[in-house]
């Protein structure tokens, strides 16, 4: 007996088209949050590259001759970046502005249409949200007051009282002083000079233990010297005519977290190199004429491992290209190549007011 064929009735039809509504409703929302976070990772590892870029750009700057001497703006558009300089891999944002600071600090404000981007001087971390209108454009916050010696002056075993010309009379070579530079990280000092309501005062240890060149080749040709001068004295000598440009970045990248310190412009005059001047540094090397004036102080070169065997000073030898000065560990100011990187390291001179 042949069975009747059965199809689905009008109600398993409507039961069926019912469940996929409900499966719809419930997948799209979904994967549209998907689709939409995804967007919205892409645009911000996009803008940490833009960041990254910025960042590079600050650190070629430092080692040109100048340095970096004012802020710069990069503005973006439909039609690239302006001005030029920026090296960025992958999109960039259709419109905003990023500022690289003088010191180093990046504020971003831009967007892509879908994604606006956003960063303070402060923050570590871009913020992003969904619209394309550009957000209020970050402000730098209020530079803190300068902090004086004796706001700064703590007591420890090194200095176990504040000397009475942190804040009045002359503070004599070789007085101690204990320095909060940063929040919680304090630092042994001497006075090398006070003059002028300004007290210069030398760490009584090199920065760290490492050893570091006055001024390598690579950065001797980025600060426009080329291969004949380098080796001008004989094959690899190394030329001083640019100036301790190593030696000065490694200080200056070891000591910028000294937030107490407050930055200043440097001016750093030598008869061979001329005039350099380091913008927004928290600390500097002595001078050949002050690491004379106190190498006989037992203070001035002590604490020093084996290598590294003394310090550099800002100081060129005038008559020898590939020469500059330095403090050995045994009291003495001498000269070494500038080229080399296992001997000596660097000391930090800061200069607070009372």
């Amino acid at each position: 007996m042949k069975s009747k064929r059965r199809g689905f009735t009008l109600i398993e039809l409507l039961a069926v088209i019912v469940i996929l509504a409900i499966i719809a409703l419930i997948a799209v929302p979904v994967i549209m949050n998907i689709i939409s976070s995804a967007r919205e990772n892409a645009f911000k590892d996009t803008m940490y590259g833009v960041i990254k870029a910025g960042e590079l750009y600050y650190a070629e700057q430092l080692l040109t001759a100048d340095g970096m001497t004012e802020d710069v703006t990069f503005t973006f558009s439909e039609d690239g970046v302006s001005p030029s300089g920026l090296s960025i891999k992958g999109s960039l944002p259709t419109s905003g502005t990023m500022t690289i600071t003088k010191d180093g600090k990046i504020l971003l404000n831009a967007t892509d249409g879908t994604y606006t981007a956003t960063k303070d001087e402060i923050s570590t971390e871009i913020n992003v949200v969904k619209g394309g209108e550009l957000e209020e454009t970050p402000t730098t916050p209020e530079t803190p007051a300068v902090k004086t010696l004796s706001e700064l002056a703590r007591t420890n075993d090194f200095a176990t009282s504040v000397d009475a010309c942190a804040t009045s009379g002359t503070c004599v070579a070789g007085t101690k002083f204990a320095i909060e530079v940063a929040p919680g990280d304090i630092q042994n000092f001497y006075v090398v000079s006070d003059a002028s309501n300004k007290v210069t005062l030398i760490m009584d240890k090199n920065v760290d233990e490492n050893t570091v060149a006055w001024i390598t080749k690579s950065d001797y040709l980025t600060a426009g010297g080329t291969e004949a001068e380098w080796d001008t004295e004989c094959d690899e000598c190394g030329n001083n005519n640019k100036g301790p440009i190593t030696a000065l970045n490694y200080l200056e990248s070891q000591t910028s977290g000294w937030t107490n310190i407050a930055p200043q412009d440097y001016t750093l005059t030598d008869s061979k190199y001329g005039t350099i001047t380091r913008t927004n540094a928290r600390a500097r090397m002595l001078t050949e004429t002050e690491a004379n004036a106190i190498s006989s102080n037992d203070w001035s070169y002590g604490n020093l491992a084996m290598p590294p065997y003394g310090y550099w000073t800002s100081s060129a030898v005038a008559g020898i290209a590939g020469s500059a000065w330095f403090v050995y560990g045994v009291g003495s100011v001498d000269s070494g190549s500038v080229d080399i990187d296992g001997g000596y390291g660097v000391r930090p001179v800061i200069e607070i007011s009372k």
